[in-house]
């Protein structure tokens, strides 16, 4: 390994590379919604209380980047929609002419209803409800649009309370001959506390530094198959493995000191990279790594993937015939199993069934024990079951290896 100085500083390099550029990558695409804003078209035609406080409302809400256009005639509107359905903006609002008047003789076809004898007004047409239009860019998901609607909605709803709060108690001062001057209470009676909780206290918001750290960690303990079984086929196919058995061990102490070389470039690679994610990360504007308190569950769970990532590798030097076999098997397979594990994408966003059959990936038993250490801060006991299943795996290669050798010499 030190005679191939390039070849071990490729073991490295590249999963520090990988960790920094998917980490700013995911960064900038994972970016909550409040921070990109959605771009929107405003048409407001009611040019009044509502048309008012839906503008303003809208504009400071910082979830949307707003266009207004007032008092809008047939040409504007059309080509508003023509914006939209282009993908200049993903969505577009129409408040149309007389919807705070709508509201105001709502409230007093109310009032007419409960005090008849007080007032004498034509409430024929007072109950007419108005329809605000919203229309979307065809490429806007479900999801997205019903998460818009349903913000619109609770935005117009106040308006509308606090129309009707205003209104009723004009009308009531006109009836009783008198004049309060009531405000409307800005601030909500219910409000919610929103916190992250973990068994020994509170932790930040989670970011894609806490999922992409340990899992390009992962990625790159199980990529050292490679390296590790191209060493063992070199060994037989030169024949330094035979001068090896001349020596008075076993073949089984040789096995340990090969995977023992290993697991050292493995923690290695996990100290390195940690310290690349609490320490360089950060220059590029993102939010440092932050390590939980129970060091002794991380330690034991970065050595239980080490040595689940060098078992793998001894197992496919033993089986595989020729380097190209070793090479290719060992980078396709850990790519396979790095993708079901949840190391290129969350657990959280894949379909359900895929997140059974991610379980089979010994990544993910990895990113799950690191998940209760960076993002739950959880006991050693909450991190062990996990780090087990990796220890039986490389129990698991250990085995398919030994049998295997010992069949071919049958």
């Amino acid at each position: 390994m030190v005679r191939d100085f390039e070849g071990l500083a490729l073991m490295f390099i590249m999963p520090l590379v990988l960790v920094f550029v998917i980490t700013i990558l995911q960064e900038k695409t994972y970016q909550t919604i409040n921070e990109t804003r959605v771009p929107v078209v405003l048409i407001d035609n009611d040019m009044d209380s509502v048309g008012t406080a839906f503008t303003q409302g809208v504009t400071g809400n910082g979830f949307f980047d707003v266009t207004i256009i007032q008092d809008a005639d047939s040409l504007q509107m059309i080509n508003a929609r023509n914006d939209v359905a282009t993908g200049r903006y993903q969505m577009g609002i129409i408040i149309p002419e007389g919807t705070t008047r709508s509201i105001r003789n709502r409230v007093v076809a109310l009032v007419q209803e409960q005090v008849p004898a007080m007032m004498n007004v034509d409430t024929a047409n007072l109950k007419k409800s108005v329809k605000v239009d919203l229309f979307f860019d065809p490429i806007t998901k479900d999801s997205f649009r019903n998460i818009i609607k349903s913000n619109l909605r609770e935005f117009s709803s106040k308006i509308e309370t606090r129309i009707v709060f205003i209104t009723y108690s004009r009308i009531i001062d006109a009836m009783m001959n008198q004049s309060t001057h009531l405000e409307y209470p800005e601030a909500p009676v219910i409000e919610f506390d929103e916190t992250y909780v973990c068994e020994f206290g509170q932790k930040d918001v989670p970011s894609s530094v806490q999922h992409n750290v340990p899992a390009w960690t992962l990625f790159a303990m199980f990529f050292i198959c490679i390296p590790l079984a191209g060493n063992i086929i070199k060994e037989r196919y030169d024949g330094c493995l035979d001068r090896l058995k001349t020596m008075p061990v076993s073949y089984l102490t040789i096995t340990f000191s090969k995977l023992l070389m290993f697991l050292v470039v493995t923690m290695l690679q996990a100290i390195v990279i940690v310290l690349i994610g609490i320490w360089v990360i950060p220059l590029a504007g993102v939010q440092p790594l932050q390590m939980g308190s129970n060091f002794i569950g991380f330690v034991f769970i970065t050595i239980s993937a080490g040595l689940a990532a060098t078992g793998y590798g001894i197992m496919i030097g033993t089986i595989s015939k020729s380097y190209m076999q070793a090479s290719t098997f060992g980078a396709v397979s850990t790519v396979i199993l790095a993708a079901l594990g949840g190391v290129w994408i969350p657990l959280y966003v894949m379909s359900p069934a895929m997140r059974q059959i991610s379980q089979l990936s010994p990544m993910n038993w990895g990113i799950q024990g690191y998940y209760e250490y960076f993002l739950r801060d959880a006991a050693f006991i909450n991190i062990f079951p996990h780090a087990l299943k990796l220890i039986l795996f490389f129990i698991g290669c250990l085995l398919v290896a030994y049998f295997y050798k010992k069949y071919q010499k049958i």
